[in-house]
């Protein structure tokens, strides 16, 4: 039993220290220019309507939970 508990509070206390930072938030598009995040927008756009698509032929042909 005590194995077990020193194992979780070693656990806990590696989970806590890793997810703690010293650094505020952060963008990570800092630095990036309007070009790169333009594009990188438009290619998601591209995605997003390519899955629908998808989603909408598989509905078509009667596949569920797509």
């Amino acid at each position: 039993m005590s194995k077990l508990f020193y194992g979780l509070i070693l656990a806990t206390s590696c989970l806590l220290a890793v997810g703690c930072g010293s650094e505020g938030t952060t963008s990570v598009v800092e630095g990036a220019q309007q070009s790169d995040v333009d594009e990188y927008n438009r290619i998601l756009q591209e995605e997003q309507a390519q899955m629908k698509a998808g989603m909408e032929a598989a509905a078509k042909e009667g596949i569920k939970d797509y």
